[in-house]
């Protein structure tokens, strides 16, 4: 296992950009079901529907490309990313560093 030379701030703002972007993607997630229901009550036509669903699926995609492409600041490597599978995991899949881990190593 590699580590990559640690500038504290770049350290600690890698990971907390890691954690909004799970954020988001979890936030999109879960709004689906209550905001459907909300354009529904608004709206309840076939074409609202249809709408919403393609600009959450917008939402959705561009929130899982940014959840794949966060990189761990320990080891440099895609922090949910293992070969082409994508898991969402509290740990670098590659360095096993915590989400929530600010401290820096060594």
């Amino acid at each position: 296992m590699e580590t990559l030379p640690l500038d504290p701030v770049v350290y600690v703002r890698t990971l907390r950009q890691t954690r909004r972007r799970r954020k988001l993607l979890f936030t999109t997630v879960l709004a689906y079901v209550p905001a459907l229901y909300v354009i529904h009550a608004i709206s309840p036509t076939t074409k609202a529907m249809g709408t919403f669903f393609g600009v959450w699926l917008l939402f959705l995609i561009l929130a899982t490309i940014l959840v794949t492409v966060s990189k761990c600041p320990r080891c440099g490597n895609y922090f949910h990313t293992h070969g082409m599978t994508l898991l969402i995991l509290r740990k670098c899949l590659h360095c096993q560093l915590h989400i929530g881990s600010d401290e820096l190593p060594g």
